[in-house]
């Protein structure tokens, strides 16, 4: 249960930071990390890091395939 919810938070986090990035690169919309000092770069980098914290999260608590309960085997 709890690879789960750890699985949900970092497909959110790897979501809201690619939506964030493209935003910001698109409309220039700093959304929700217009309180970073920095810039346009900063921003960006904030972003993408989110994404990147997300992605690896993701990926660690993804499911893995029981081999004792795979019907196509």
């Amino acid at each position: 249960m709890r690879q789960a919810v750890w699985l949900v938070v970092g497909l959110i986090l790897m979501a809201m930071g690619a939506q964030g990035a493209i935003r910001l690169l698109i409309n220039k919309d700093p959304g929700i990390l217009r309180f970073l000092p920095g810039g346009y770069l900063v921003q960006v980098a904030g972003y993408v890091a989110v994404a990147l914290i997300g992605l690896r999260l993701a990926r660690l608590n993804r499911v893995q395939p029981d081999p004792r309960h795979d019907r196509y085997r």
